[in-house]
């Protein structure tokens, strides 16, 4: 019986990302490390060069008999376009499908903008992008967006989430898609971020990790063996609304004592408005998360206590929920993402570091590694482009995406 059509985009996607992390490859290595058979391997093969997303680019050592043939992408084949929208910022990347970017425009984000005016304004942005890039538009797969949650991916909307409440129920995917003309696929910037680490080689050889992403909120993209893990509706990793104080007060999201009230970005500003009213601190505020949060953390590295005080307290917060996240799913690799931490980063990882050393229950066993994005603040936007180029390419369930 011939294989399925779900099992045969499997076996293609497999060989693709094998191709792209390891190449050049023989069609004898890929069937080594996929345990595919060499039919399989030469069907999918043929189809990858009939659709020119490899090539044929030379011949490996000989071992006695012929030289084998090796294959690697061809990264120009397929072009995936990433947009990952928030109230203070709205960046859009165009990446291949070696996850290099190959265009990048950063713009003020949607802030209390109507979801009908903000989606004009993205498909002018993404026309904008494309014309002062020099690529095949017949190349590209289509648009990834990358939000905070609570998703409805059925839907294709923003369901409740604190920043955007006036995108609740609105149909963006499918609206972006008619704006754009382009097939949209729609995530949690978290998770986006995640995939995003993969593909630039941030996370090493590790195939369970969790990727910590501090924007404006809290979230964490999980990969478990080597599988990014995207619940029923994309709704997990929700890190910043663990409870880590039970007597606390009621978040916006409905839970009490939230990890995101006492670590979030906006819980250091607040820290820092109460320092100024108290004459403790001296400076102004501009009412954008991003942008006051840098303020704040500048004044930070140049040794203001106050402010020091204010971000050892965030950072123990947040590594009291990691610890507690790491003791569910055992993670091997903590990597931190986000705005949020392209500032100040080195201060969070180093007391998520020590309370992992310190507390985690399986600490004797294994230490968990905690190490910066090596993308900074397009982590999001690059994931939700390699995002649609991994969904379009291979016919894969979003909740079955193999990461390695």
């Amino acid at each position: 019986m011939p294989p399925s059509p779900r099992r045969r985009g499997s076996s293609r996607g497999k060989i693709l990302d094998l191709i792209r992390t390891t190449g050049p490859i023989s069609r004898v290595e890929l069937a080594e490390m996929t345990g595919l058979t060499q039919a399989t391997i030469s069907t999918s093969v043929r189809e990858l060069l009939r659709d020119g997303l490899v090539s044929e680019t030379g011949r490996g050592e000989s071992t006695g008999g012929k030289p084998r043939t090796t294959l690697e992408i061809n990264p120009a084949a397929r072009l995936g376009i990433g947009l990952h929208i928030g109230r203070d910022y709205t960046t859009y990347i165009v990446a291949d499908l070696a996850g290099t970017v190959v265009g990048r425009l950063r713009v003020a984000g949607v802030g209390d903008s109507e979801p009908e005016s903000a989606i004009t304004r993205m498909a002018e942005d993404i026309e904008q992008l494309l014309d002062g890039l020099d690529v095949d538009r017949g190349a590209i797969v289509g648009v990834g967006i990358a939000t905070p949650g609570p998703l409805d991916r059925d839907a294709g909307a923003i369901m409740g989430a604190p920043a955007l409440g006036a995108w609740t129920g609105f149909p963006l995917a499918a609206t972006l898609s008619e704006a754009t003309g382009f097939t949209c696929t729609f995530d949690n910037d978290a998770t986006a971020a995640a995939i995003g680490e993969f593909w630039l080689g941030a996370t090493g050889g590790y195939n369970t990790y969790a990727s910590v992403y501090m924007g404006a909120g809290i979230g964490v993209g999980i990969v478990i063996d080597g599988t990014i893990y995207h619940g029923k509706q994309a709704n997990v990793g929700e890190l910043g609304h663990i409870t880590v104080d039970a007597m606390g007060p009621t978040c916006a999201c409905g839970n009490v004592g939230c990890v995101e009230l006492y670590a979030g970005p906006q819980a250091v500003i607040d820290a820092a408005h109460e320092a100024v009213d108290h004459g403790e601190l001296d400076m102004e505020f501009t009412g954008r998360i991003t942008a006051d949060f840098d303020r704040i953390a500048d004044l930070a590295l140049n040794g203001d206590a106050t402010v020091s005080a204010i971000f050892a307290r965030s950072a123990e917060y947040l590594a009291a929920g990691i610890v507690s996240m790491v003791n569910l799913i055992d993670v091997q690799l903590v990597v931190l993402a986000g705005s949020a931490f392209q500032t100040i980063g080195s201060l969070y990882a180093r007391t998520i570091a020590q309370r992992l050393g310190e507390r985690a229950f399986a600490r004797a066993v294994q230490t968990v590694d905690v190490r910066m994005s090596v993308n900074g603040t397009d982590a999001a936007a690059l994931g939700a482009a390699t995002l649609v180029l991994q969904d379009r390419l291979s016919p894969r369930s979003l909740a079955s995406i193999t990461l390695a």
